[in-house]
C-alpha cells in the first residue's frame, strides 16, 4: 500500500511539473511572439493542449527564432517524455506484476 502511494505521488508531481511547464511555455508564446500568438487564435486556458493537435499548429510553433520560446519549447518537450515514459513504465510494470501473481 505504501509504494502505491508513492508511485502515486510520484505521478501527480510528473503531472503537475508537465502542467506547470506548459503553461509556461504559452506564456513565453504569447508575450515574445504575438505574431504566432495570433495565427494560433490566441487559445484560452482550456483550448492551449488542443492546439498541439494540429500538425499545422505544431509547425508553426517550431518556426519561432526567439531564444526563450525555442527553450521552453525544447523544456516542454521533455517534462512531457518524462511524463509519457513513466506512465508506460508503471503500466508495463503493472501488467508483469498480474500476470505473474496469477
Amino acid at each position: 500500500m505504501i509504494l502505491a502511494a508513492i508511485f502515486g505521488l510520484i505521478w501527480l508531481v510528473l503531472m503537475v511539473r508537465a502542467s506547470l511547464t506548459e503553461y509556461r511555455y504559452w506564456q513565453v508564446v504569447r508575450h515574445y511572439e504575438p505574431e504566432i500568438w495570433e495565427k494560433l487564435g490566441r487559445p484560452r486556458m482550456y483550448q492551449m493542449p488542443l492546439v498541439f493537435l494540429s500538425s499545422k499548429n505544431a509547425k508553426l510553433l517550431q518556426s519561432s527564432r526567439h531564444e526563450q520560446v525555442q527553450r521552453m519549447s525544447a523544456r516542454h518537450r521533455l517534462t512531457g517524455i518524462q511524463f509519457l515514459s513513466y506512465v508506460v513504465l508503471m503500466l508495463v510494470c503493472s501488467i508483469s506484476y498480474f500476470k505473474l501473481a496469477l
